[in-house]
């Protein structure tokens, strides 16, 4: 197995055969066509099986999809309304990305960023492979990757738990040099994770794409304010992936929200906490939330000012995509950003110590804080978000919702009491019915 150039499986783990098996795909996540001799299918889909595995398939296995990925496919073709993106390459590798790091006190503006996951390919081949390791990109290989995929994002059918309908985003990065992506070998087709666990009907990564571009546009900004940089990175207002999650940290600060404003509460204990309060803010403005949409754009944005953009490995990537047929009249080639819903001030509530990253994963991490102890400790972007816990009353300890929450007896009903007259049950609909509710 030829791996990129820009790849690094894990020492300790070695790779795994995978057999691409359409029966077995959950939730659908791409759909492309393929320019290379060494193919004859021309159209291939990209699907996830229970356990988060990638099968690629062809599109003449259409038919032993099951119902529901098939329902899926269906639906982004025709919301969609355009023909699958034409990659030309004779090999790809699909990476599902788990874990950002984002390193500190980096010099220049498009420094390195850390994609942690599961990698496997090459496809089409006759013995695929999938190996956990660390991909090396640059900040401005992330927002372009994510950017210039948005309008071929894949279109699930809108739930009660999205504001908008839910999208699949995707990214074609560069694994090797611009010579060997010119030649169409060496690329890389990530896409942002959603744990398997956590998914609500379909395989949408939005809130993951948010906060990987929120977190590579705060480092740019970051840069830019250190080092004199460009205005328009410097001066760039950026909302939050999570209102919920930005008020709870300040809350862990010693900040008090205050609607949109959170006020450092001053405490005076001992000569380092005023030196502490005296280097942080008295008043913190708390940014508005956005979507991934809103996001993409203001990564557009970032891209248009970053110093040296595009490269020569990025006109070599994008010189290997060309676009799907038009989208139908009325019908947005990208997500539209949805409006902002009004915030609501939350309860002060310390939220939950993130996941830790699987043991390979802290394997990669350790060896970059001991090549450079003095640093700053890095960003990290997860695949799992760590929500804050249910709100909960003001000065109530949590352990009381143990016993407010216990279940209580049924009251005997007396002997006299009739029951209520049953009403005439509605007419039932066909079993094979509820099969396409989902």
């Amino acid at each position: 197995m030829n791996l990129p150039r820009y790849f690094v499986p894990h020492a300790s783990t070695p790779s795994e055969s995978v057999l691409a098996d359409a029966s077995s795909v959950v939730h659908v996540v791409d759909a492309f066509q393929l320019d290379s001799q060494h193919v004859l299918e021309p159209e291939w889909w990209v699907g996830l099986d229970a356990l988060g595995g990638v099968h690629v398939v062809p599109a003449s296995e259409r038919h032993l999809l099951p119902a529901s990925a098939l329902a899926q496919l269906t639906h982004h073709e025709v919301a969609s309304g355009r023909t699958p993106r034409r990659i030309a390459a004779s090999e790809l590798f699909f990476f599902s990305v788990e874990l950002v790091e984002h390193p500190a006190d980096a010099e220049g503006f498009n420094d390195p960023v850390y994609l942690y996951g599961q990698l496997s390919g090459p496809w089409p081949g006759a013995s695929p492979q999938r190996v956990p390791g660390q991909l090396t990109v640059t900040r401005g290989d992330v927002l372009a990757g994510l950017t210039q995929g948005a309008a071929d994002a894949f279109h699930y059918v809108q739930t009660p738990e999205s504001p908008t309908a839910p999208r699949g985003y995707h990214a074609l990065l560069p694994g090797d040099r611009p010579e060997m992506l010119a030649g169409g070998r060496g690329l890389v087709l990530a896409w942002p994770s959603v744990p398997p666990e956590i998914q609500v009907g379909n395989a949408s990564n939005g809130p993951m794409v948010a906060r990987m571009l929120h977190d590579v546009l705060t480092q740019l900004q970051e840069d830019a304010g250190a080092n004199r940089g460009p205005e328009a990175l410097a001066r760039m207002e950026l909302p939050v992936p999570s209102r919920a999650m930005a008020i709870a940290e300040l809350e862990m600060r010693g900040y008090e929200v205050k609607g949109d404003v959170a006020v450092l509460r001053r405490q005076h204990p001992g000569l380092l906490t005023r030196m502490a309060e005296w280097l942080r803010a008295e008043k913190v403005h708390i940014p508005p939330e956005a979507t991934a949409p809103e996001f993409l754009e203001l990564a557009r944005k970032a891209l248009a000012a970053l110093p040296g953009w595009p490269t020569e490995t990025e006109r070599a990537l994008r010189s290997c995509v060309r676009a799907g047929g038009a989208p139908r009249a009325g019908a947005p080639s990208i997500p539209r950003a949805a409006s902002p819903a009004p915030q609501k001030p939350l309860p002060p509530r310390a939220p939950p110590a993130p996941p830790r990253p699987g043991e390979w994963m802290e394997d990669f991490l350790n060896a970059h804080a001991a090549a450079r102890p003095q640093a700053s400790k890095p960003r990290l972007t997860r695949a799992r978000p760590s929500t804050p816990p249910p709100s909960a009353k003001a000065g109530v300890p949590a352990w009381m919702d143990d016993f407010a929450s216990a279940p209580t007896a049924a009251t005997p009903r007396s002997p006299r009491e009739a029951p209520a007259a049953a009403k005439p049950a509605p007419a039932k609909k066909p079993d094979w019915m509820s099969d396409f509710d989902e």
